[in-house]
């Protein structure tokens, strides 16, 4: 990853955070999900570039999730932005929405409107979808493949198959 997908994250997550004035880990990843699943939809290409894995109570992007957790990371200075306490997360500055789109902005928006005050059991249900299904079932790594979300969002095939092309053409040489 690079330092712009880095740091894109962070302002991502500072933009949600100051949106609602802080809130549970859980509740920010349904909703960076769903906001990279309509990005992959309408753009065919993700909002955030961190993999979302497949945990048992519902998609997870990992690099963030290890950095909320303390744990080593390739977003080491987060802790620097945003404040974990237990489970919920306060920001410690505004984002910098340069390195938003009004796209990600107006989309981030209505997953928060969308998904931000559902319960906890709602969000989970809405969470697990064929793709999760799909990636939990697999032995070992349980990495949600983009093209997936895709499809659980209502992409075409055609679109599906632009991503995973995209997405391996940027992994093999190194975006």
């Amino acid at each position: 990853m690079i330092e712009l997908e880095k740091q894109k994250i962070i302002e991502v997550v500072l933009y949600i955070l100051n949106k609602v004035g802080g809130m549970d880990y859980y509740h920010l990843f349904k909703i960076l999900y769903f906001a990279n699943q309509r990005s992959l939809v309408e753009w065919g290409q993700l909002m955030i570039t961190d993999k979302f894995c497949a945990l048992p109570h519902g998609p997870v992007p990992t690099e963030l999730y290890n950095a909320i957790k303390g744990q080593k990371s390739v977003i080491p200075n987060m802790k620097n932005d945003i404040n974990v306490v237990d489970y919920y997360l306060l920001p410690k500055r505004d984002s910098d929405t340069d390195y938003l789109s009004d796209y990600d902005m107006e989309v981030l928006d209505e997953c928060i409107s969308k998904y931000g005050k559902m319960s906890f059991t709602e969000l989970e249900r809405t969470s697990h979808t064929d793709c999760w299904e799909k990636a939990r079932s697999r032995k070992g790594n349980h990495v949600i493949y983009p093209g997936d979300i895709a499809r659980d969002g209502g992409a075409s095939e055609q679109l599906v198959e632009y991503i995973n092309d995209s997405i391996e053409f940027n992994e093999t040489f190194g975006n």
